[in-house]
């Protein structure tokens, strides 16, 4: 029998752009990084009722060898392998990774400590192997909002199935930016896709709205940070409907306050707004500038390109680690015996034999 296994991704960059600086957000240090994954892998260790191989990437600060250190043991049922490949300290690491790890791993389940942008660049490689994603970005909304340890007992009870599958998990909506005319570039976004007139990648992460020509997203959460929030301002999208937005920005139009980065909230105008249903392109024409995804600049864009964001169903798997510890909670000793409504009774000091 194939041992079970899982690839862990933790993004020494995540939680440190230009954002963090503009605005009021904390730094998510390598330190505080190391005791995230150290929480983790407790919790999955609690869970787990097997052995579990987790195959890790490298980074130039060894995050992962330095959570083991701190563990000192406490995680027998885990055993870790570091991926044989080349550390450039760059995306390509998490893009090569997350190809190893499916394609010659072949892992059961990704595990990603990152924000938006490091779970952009596993989707592209991820196929249909389940993301747990630990929120430690600057721009949160694809990543569960959940403490690692938590996170660590949910992917125990999936490996473990406690659940099924098909109750768990959820096809992630994307955007797929393509261009005909610029030699076939093609790239997506989990949750966002923005125009700006600056012609320049630069630091990468976008958070000047003044710059801003449109942002397309797939989902809208008016408790989230980011280009989103602008949509978010005007209507809710959840990851599970069939549609997404586009607004087209002016200065001259009617305002909206956006929370574009922690304590970061920024006046933006909404000149145009519409829905993007699955399978619809949003066309870009005559426009120089750059287009960020999911928060960061990417592609320079010119006048004579054409450019298309189509909005499509077929993203990563993500599982829904809420409904994994809520499932294993209805399956509990307490709820097969009593069920969900169990009167309270007296406590007569019983004892275990």
């Amino acid at each position: 029998m194939k041992l079970q296994s899982i690839g862990l991704v933790a993004n020494p960059q995540a939680g440190k752009d230009i954002r963090r600086l503009v605005a009021y957000g904390n730094v998510v240090g390598n330190r505080e990084k190391t005791t995230l994954i150290a929480r983790f892998l407790l919790g999955l260790q609690a869970t787990v009722q097997k052995e579990v191989k987790v195959v890790f990437m490298p980074d130039p600060y060894r995050l992962v060898q330095s959570a083991l250190d701190n563990l000192s043991g406490r995680v027998p049922l885990l055993s870790f392998e570091e991926a044989p490949m080349p550390i450039f300290g760059d995306a390509t690491d998490t893009v090569a990774f997350t190809d190893f790890a499916v394609n010659e791993a072949r892992v059961d389940a990704l595990v990603t400590f990152g924000g938006d942008g490091t779970n952009r660049l596993v989707a592209k490689k991820s196929a249909l192997v389940p993301i747990f994603p630990v929120a430690v970005g600057t721009n949160n909304v694809f990543p569960e909002n959940m403490d690692p340890t938590l996170m660590g007992m949910a992917l125990g009870f999936f490996l473990a199935g406690k659940v099924a599958p098909e109750q768990v998990l959820e096809r992630s909506k994307v955007l797929r930016v393509r261009c005909k005319s610029c030699s076939g570039v093609s790239d997506l976004a989990l949750v966002d896709v923005a125009l700006a007139s600056e012609n320049f990648i630069g630091a990468r992460a976008l958070w000047d709205p003044h710059s801003l020509k449109m942002v397309a997203v797939t989902q809208a959460d008016p408790t989230r940070l980011g280009l989103s929030s602008i949509v978010a301002r005007l209507l809710s999208i959840s990851p599970q409907e069939k549609r997404g937005a586009y607004a087209f920005l002016s200065s001259c139009s009617e305002k909206v306050q956006a929370v574009l980065a922690p304590g970061l909230v920024k006046e933006v105008g909404i000149e145009k707004f519409g829905i993007i249903k699955p399978g619809e392109a949003l066309v870009i024409t005559g426009e120089k500038g750059v287009l960020a995804l999911d928060g960061e600049r990417e592609i320079l864009v010119r006048p004579s390109e054409e450019l298309a964001v189509v909005l499509e169903d077929t993203g990563p798997v993500k599982a829904n680690a809420r409904l994994i510890l809520n499932f294993a909670q209805e399956g509990s000793v307490t709820h097969g015996q009593e069920g969900n409504h169990a009167q309270t009774g007296s406590y007569h000091g019983r004892r275990c034999n």
